[in-house]
């Protein structure tokens, strides 16, 4: 038995309930599961970085273009007396309906459109926003000519005469009284298309021999600004 044991005062009361009083009070403050971890406060999203612009997708091309000469609709280039017709795929394989007023043949339910005229003249080097996949026509495209690139001078007069109609195929325009067929042993062309450039340019330059005999050189430029807009034609018989 304790000797001394602690009787009860109002004091010893009075500290007792208080202490209890103190330990209600912390329980109803403490959390129902203090185990458990409180959430993290929500730190707000961080702010969206824009993704970089993609890079330019630039392809070797290999001269497959969707249209067979440059001839057609906005596509004629003349010195005030003759039209120059570069081609880029060779013209005997050009189909004998299809209308060179159009430019382009893409392939569709009927065949492969100039794609299926083959081998192309030129080599082509063509740099794309997307790709083709994704984009109407490259943004650039440099195409150099394989050493034999068929070159046809018409008379503007003739050709003039034969377009109004709208229509021209191959065999109209090989029939034409002035036609003069060369080939290009050199041939280099610089080409921002419309469909992709708020300010279209066409630069080509060929050099080359005339079928019956003579020489010839061509000299394009539409849309540069640095070099003026011209149509430059010498023929040497």
């Amino acid at each position: 038995m304790n000797p001394n044991p602690i009787r009860p005062t109002r004091r010893n009361f009075v500290a007792m309930a208080s202490l209890t009083l103190i330990v209600a009070l912390l329980a109803a403050c403490a959390p129902a599961n203090p185990a458990a971890p409180t959430a993290a406060p929500t730190s707000p999203p961080p702010t969206a970085v824009p993704a970089a612009e993609a890079e330019p997708v630039r392809l070797e091309a290999n001269g497959e273009v969707p249209f067979y000469a440059r001839f057609g609709e906005n596509e004629m280039f003349s010195d005030g007396q003759r039209v120059v017709v570069v081609f880029y795929r060779p013209p005997d394989c050009i189909p004998a309906d299809f209308n060179l007023n159009q430019f382009f043949h893409l392939p569709g339910e009927t065949g492969p459109g100039a794609f299926g005229c083959a081998p192309p003249t030129t080599t082509s080097v063509e740099t794309w926003a997307n790709g083709p996949e994704v984009d109407p026509a490259p943004l650039v495209a440099e195409m150099t000519g394989r050493g034999a690139v068929p070159v046809w001078f018409l008379a503007e007069t003739e050709v003039t005469a034969l377009t109004a109609d709208g229509v021209v195929t191959i065999g109209d325009l090989a029939a034409l009284p002035s036609r003069l067929a060369g080939k290009a042993s050199t041939y280099t062309e610089l080409l921002h298309p419309s469909q992709t450039n708020a300010q279209p340019l066409i630069r080509f330059t060929a050099e080359g021999t005339l079928d019956g005999g003579g020489t010839f050189s061509v000299s394009v430029s539409q849309g540069d600004p640095a070099v003026g807009n011209h149509t430059t034609i010498n023929l040497e018989q």
